[in-house]
């Protein structure tokens, strides 16, 4: 039997490291069983700090985890407690102590920044703190507020402040300020790196690999359809088990193919080859280049050979330079 190769294995969203030692192990076996799995495979799982110790420390280097991904978000516990996050500062820091002392060195973790009530300070302290240990890789997100969380229905009811702009886009010049001065990449508009840390797994996503989705609410992709799992556990299970259909499914229409292209190639340092742009974009390639023109001149984007990225003052606006570029 030929196997299939595969690059990048991750564990999450949701919490994985919720799961039992043994779970994961047999899991990790599985994919072992029915694809070929090289020494090179970056195989990551998302954890939170409360959820690590000293056991799964050791345990994840026996079955083979070699990338760590970690929702740290702030090391201020009034932060934490408005995002309705589970862990507190303090377990942050532990769990950042033990990944040093088990020698666990391609790690990612997470921050966000705007959030109402958090100082410059305060966000330059959780930008040196993850720096001053040494972490190769952060994940920096503007705070968002998605329709019918309990954070849009605090704003909606007037409990809590919303993100402020100006505020998300000082501290966004803060981190980017930060990140050249400590040799860090911007590899994509909210990812950055150590030379030689980019994620695989993500990196994948952007550049449009077909990619398996495993257990309830996971994607796939396999290069024009995209398919996802149910969301309910119960009745996932219950589908496989009876041969039933688990997932629904769409294929993706020329001009969805093209906007995505534009999506996940503007947010690349790369960002997009102009032949590429005309290929996928086709006879529609027209309607664009005056947005392209327009956003040159304003500086929002360079050019640089044959490649338009988003500059500094670009990436502040680039939802709205995505969109514009749109078919």
């Amino acid at each position: 039997m030929v196997y299939q190769e595969v690059g990048t294995i991750y564990f999450g969203g949701g919490t994985p490291s919720v799961l039992e030692d043994q779970e994961l192990a047999n899991i990790i076996n599985v994919i072992y069983k029915n694809y070929k799995i090289s020494p090179s495979t970056e195989i990551t799982v998302e954890i939170n700090p409360d959820d690590f110790s000293p056991d799964k420390a050791v345990f994840y280097k026996i079955i083979g985890i070699n990338r760590l991904s970690i929702g740290i978000q702030s090391f201020f516990d009034d932060h934490l407690v408005w995002m309705n996050r589970s862990h507190n500062a303090i377990q942050s820091l532990q769990c950042l102590e033990l990944l040093r002392k088990h020698s666990f060195n391609n790690v990612s973790c997470d921050l966000i920044f705007g959030i109402p009530g958090c100082t410059n300070d305060q966000w330059i302290k959780n930008i040196d703190t993850l720096m001053n240990f040494g972490i190769p890789h952060l994940s920096c997100y503007a705070l968002t507020v998605e329709e019918n969380t309990v954070l849009s229905h605090k704003i909606l009811h007037r409990t809590t402040p919303p993100p402020e702009d100006n505020h998300t886009i000082e501290q966004m010049e803060i981190l980017l300020d930060k990140i050249d001065e400590n040799a860090y990449e911007a590899y994509e508009i909210s990812n950055y790196c150590k030379s030689g840390f980019r994620s695989k797994h993500n990196s994948n996503y952007w550049n449009y690999t077909p990619y398996l989705g495993f257990g309830p609410s996971a994607h796939s992709f396999d290069g024009s359809k995209r398919r996802w799992n149910i969301s309910n556990n119960n009745l996932y299970v219950k589908k496989i088990n009876n041969n039933e259909e688990y997932y629904e499914s769409e294929t993706l229409s020329d001009k969805e193919k093209a906007n995505e292209f534009v999506m996940l190639q503007l947010r690349k340092t790369e960002g997009i080859n102009i032949l590429d742009l005309q290929k996928i974009q086709g006879s529609e390639n027209y309607k664009i280049a005056p947005i392209l023109s327009q956003y040159l001149s304003s500086g929002h984007l360079v050019k640089e050979n044959n490649n338009i990225k988003l500059s500094r003052s670009g990436k502040y606006i680039s939802d709205r330079i995505i969109a514009d570029l749109f078919i």
